[in-house]
Order: structure tokens, then C-alpha cells, then sequence
């Protein structure tokens, strides 16, 4: 079963559980990256709906932080949407999103392809406009550019080490939350 998971969480599991981690979470992961969202890393900008300045929105969320969507497929399925509307497997409540924006196909080896949808509004892969339709196959490091959302494609293992790197960033500076640059 799918699951969206705060990075800053994921990361003090991280620790707690070190090896056992892996065990936990052996999936690929679709990272929604710090933005309109969330406090962004070093930038002035609207946050959600409120257009409160970065510096009152510290306390609220630590900077950096980001949603981990668990690609985990429910028995008999191998399709997990996504977009703006609630019936979606990730909701991504962002109006540059459309409601039905892109279908995420788990193949027989373990990998993964990306559909931009014909309903769907524009979507790029790496810099590059997708074509509805179109499966696509899915690289660790790979974004997805979803109007102003931006998402992050990882397999097990760069997600662990994602993870690590992250950890060592918070335990070196214990104040802040998982201020990282996204591999």
C-alpha cells in the first residue's frame, strides 16, 4: 500500500533503525522537493495559501523538508496515480497541478514508467515535455516538473543513501531540519 511520509520523519526513522530501514522501506520513492509547499531552502515565495514571509513559516515546518510518496502497489494493481483530485493514490493539493496529471506503471523487473495523461496538464521529465500517453521509463535522479511542483524519482537504494546523507546534515547541525540538496 502506498504511503506519503515526511522526509523529516523518514530520516529519524533512519537513525533509530539503521539497517533495519531498508528491511522497513524497500521500495522506490517519488519525492515531492521543498517549494511552494514548504519552507524553500533560500528563497522568497508564497507558500500554499498563505503569503506569510519564509522567516514566520520557520517554526512551522523545517526548512528543506519534503513529502515521500512510497511507490508500494496494493495486491492485483500496477498503477498508482497521481494529481490534484482526492481519488488519486498521491494527492498533490497544488493548483498548477491538474486533477488527474500522471499514472505511474511498476513493471514486471521491479522498475518504473511515467505516463503524463491526456487529461492531464503539462508535464516534464527531466527537462524534457512528456507526450500524453507516452510510458516513459523512470531513472533514480530523474525529476518530474509538474507546473510549479517538482518531484524527485528514486530507487531503494539512492533513497537510503538519500537518507544517510540527509541524517549527517541534520546530526551536524541538530537546530536545523533536513536542509539537503536533492540527489
Amino acid at each position: 500500500m502506498a504511503r506519503s511520509l515526511l522526509l523529516s520523519l523518514l530520516v529519524r526513522q533512519h537513525l533509530a533503525l539503521k539497517e533495519k530501514f531498508r528491511a522497513r522501506y524497500p521500495h522506490c520513492w517519488l519525492v515531492w522537493e521543498a517549494g511552494v509547499w514548504n519552507v524553500p531552502e533560500n528563497s522568497e515565495q508564497n507558500h500554499g495559501t498563505t503569503r506569510l514571509p519564509t522567516s514566520d513559516l520557520r517554526d512551522c515546518l523545517p526548512s528543506g523538508d519534503a513529502m515521500c510518496f512510497e511507490l508500494a502497489l496494493a495486491p492485483g494493481r500496477d498503477t498508482l496515480t497521481l494529481g490534484r483530485a482526492s481519488h488519486n493514490v498521491f494527492v498533490i493539493n497544488d493548483a498548477t497541478v491538474s486533477r488527474e496529471h500522471l499514472a505511474l506503471h511498476a513493471q514486471p523487473d521491479g522498475s518504473w514508467t511515467v505516463e503524463a495523461l491526456v487529461q492531464g496538464g503539462p508535464a516534464m521529465l527531466s527537462g524534457k515535455r512528456m507526450r500524453p500517453g507516452q510510458h516513459l521509463p523512470l531513472e533514480s535522479g530523474m525529476q518530474l516538473q509538474l507546473g510549479d511542483v517538482r518531484l524527485t524519482f528514486h530507487d531503494a537504494e539512492s533513497f537510503h543513501t538519500r537518507m544517510g546523507h540527509t541524517a549527517a546534515l541534520m546530526l551536524a547541525n541538530p537546530r536545523s531540519g533536513p536542509r539537503e540538496t536533492p540527489a
